[in-house]
């Protein structure tokens, strides 16, 4: 096990946007004096704080295993009783093994934010299956790929070395003083809601949690609010960017070094933050559906070429969907969408298409013709797309609706679909002659 204290300067500055995952094996990074963060122990960092006769501790890795290995080597640098835990949020992948530094007989307090919620899996089986998927647990070493985020298979969650908070902390800003030390807990909703930020005024150390990664935000978990607010996101990097730290500490990935790196690193992460909320809502006012939008936006080029935006953890993509669902929920505002094929079925009727040598211009005539609407609908809907200057695919498609809204039971989708066959009817009307 290696300790390294990486001083500001050149070699700093080198390192400050470094985003490979060297601590595969695990190590003990030495911020500032006395604090530690733990590194590359699975993924997800803890840190420790040295006081005065004790220690404070700040996220305890995702399993027993990996607090376990990550405690001891704590120990061969600072052998100190913990007086205090503090948990930046509840994703378990950061809180699932306090004891193992902790002990279980005299429990020091557990801080966290009065919000705070231990997140789980709504269901259980298809959560781990996509769990699994994502981050490859289940390929062979050759297989699979590691990620900024995630550099070293998971183990299991382990819910008896976890610790529940009971100091519970309401408003902005709370500032206390621990084994000497003094230390502020600043409420920053971001990726989760009930997300808090570590400031060391005296040693201009930031411990940002997960609001902060040298990757792009986002992944395919299913846990926590990922249909996060990004602007109020943005507004928690501001107050990062205005504590002025020398050092930065986030909940994965290697810490950055210098104020100046500091400051660019996480003014980059959030101006992307605003420009996706803002280029999200600007499509949606414009008729775009989530699909269109994801395909279309694309980062500034500097904010493209920032390296701690690289996409190897979430996607723009994803990020633009996941603002869209916020704002719009599951309906991408296509009337046809209202009434979809089941995938099975939808299936059968490409195949179909396919072994009748039919174009889709002569499919959709034929559908009208058999008042097969939702068919006639979804061949429309293509149609469109390929040649969107031909009049009369919307003409068809208006037609089709009108036939589904006969069809339908419910109030709202019938006067959704009478709607936009409407407006269909009224972009293709020929203009008035003077």
């Amino acid at each position: 096990m290696t300790v390294r204290h990486l001083q500001a300067g050149a070699l700093a500055a080198a390192l400050a946007f470094f985003s490979a995952p060297l601590g595969l094996a695990g190590e003990i990074v030495k911020a500032a004096e006395g604090v530690y963060a733990a590194i590359g122990f699975g993924p997800s960092n803890s840190v420790v704080i040295a006081g005065e006769e004790a220690a404070i501790l700040i996220n305890a890795h995702h399993s027993a295993a990996a607090a376990e290995e990550a405690a001891a080597a704590y120990r061969e640098v600072i052998d100190l009783p913990f007086v205090a835990v503090v948990y930046t949020h509840g994703d378990r992948s950061h809180v699932a093994g306090a004891a193992a530094f902790t002990g279980s007989l005299l429990l020091p307090d557990i801080y966290a934010r009065s919000n705070f919620s231990l997140r789980r899996p709504a269901t259980r089986v298809e959560a781990l299956r996509r769990r699994q998927r994502q981050k490859g647990l289940l390929l062979d070493d050759g297989q699979r790929s590691p990620t900024l985020i995630d550099p070293l298979p998971q183990g299991a969650d382990s819910p008896g070395r976890y610790l529940p908070p009971d100091k519970l902390i309401h408003g902005d800003r709370f500032r206390l003083r621990l084994a000497g030390v003094n230390l502020e807990l600043i409420a920053a909703p971001g990726e989760a809601q009930d997300h808090l930020y570590v400031w060391l005024p005296e040693r201009k150390v930031l411990i940002t949690g997960a609001n902060f990664h040298q990757a792009f935000p986002g992944d395919l978990d299913g846990l926590g609010d990922h249909a996060a607010d990004l602007e109020e996101w943005a507004r928690s990097l501001d107050r990062m960017r205005a504590e002025r730290a020398e050092a930065l500490i986030p909940g994965h990935t290697r810490p950055l070094f210098g104020a100046e790196a500091i400051d660019r690193a996480l003014a980059d992460y959030a101006t992307a933050l605003r420009f996706v909320e803002v280029a999200t809502l600007r499509g949606i006012d414009a008729g775009l559906g989530p699909d269109e939008l994801a395909a279309a936006i694309r980062l500034p080029p500097p904010l493209a070429a920032s390296e701690v935006l690289a996409q190897n953890h979430g996607t723009l993509e994803w990020a633009v969907r996941s603002v869209y669902v916020r704002h719009m929920g599951w309906f991408d505002g296509e009337a046809a969408g209202l009434v979809p094929f089941p995938p099975r079925t939808l299936a059968w009727r490409l195949r179909e298409l396919a072994e009748s040598n039919l174009t889709l211009d002569a499919a959709l005539d034929g559908a009208l013709l058999l008042r097969d609407y939702r068919w006639a609908a979804w061949l429309a809907d293509h149609l469109i797309q390929i040649e969107p200057q031909e009049a009369r695919h919307a003409g068809r498609k208006a037609r089709a609706l009108e036939g589904m809204a006969a069809e339908v039971d419910n109030p709202q989708a019938r006067n959704y679909l009478l709607s936009a066959a409407r407006e269909l009817r009224l972009k293709t009307r020929p203009a008035p002659i003077n």
